[in-house]
């Protein structure tokens, strides 16, 4: 289910969308409803190609097919820490299919992956 939220002053509407984690995700096994917010306001700055994702049978099963242009989306979850760089968690994305609004978090630890990604060298400004 999506809802938009209209702005009265001209900028585009914020949308949600409720997704379904039938299993939760780590440490959050016992939630299993999740918005995503999407705000044109704050649209990703970067978007990484040649990434690779490999579902298991299951993982593949429990998303449901998808037809949907663009096909699945996959997020990485980001860390934001005061006086350190900010890091990506690629070893366990959360990927969303938009056409069952099913999700789940998929850990994958046989890819060279990270946790702690860092997305700059440099210290953040704080």
């Amino acid at each position: 289910m999506a809802r938009q939220s209209h702005a009265s002053d001209g900028v585009s509407a914020i949308r949600r969308t409720y997704y379904q984690f039938p299993r939760g995700i780590p440490a959050f096994e016992h939630i299993r409803r999740f918005c995503l917010i999407e705000n044109p306001a704050h649209a990703p700055l970067v978007v990484l190609e040649g990434d690779r994702l490999e579902l298991a049978d299951e993982e593949a099963a429990q998303l449901g097919p998808c037809s949907a242009p663009g096909g699945l989306i996959l997020l990485a979850v980001l860390t934001f820490r005061e006086g350190l760089a900010p890091t990506a968690n690629l070893l366990a994305p959360v990927v969303l299919n938009p056409e069952t609004r099913v999700g789940l978090q998929s850990v994958q630890a046989h890819l060279p992956y990270s946790h702690l990604h860092p997305l700059r060298q440099e210290p953040s400004c704080s």
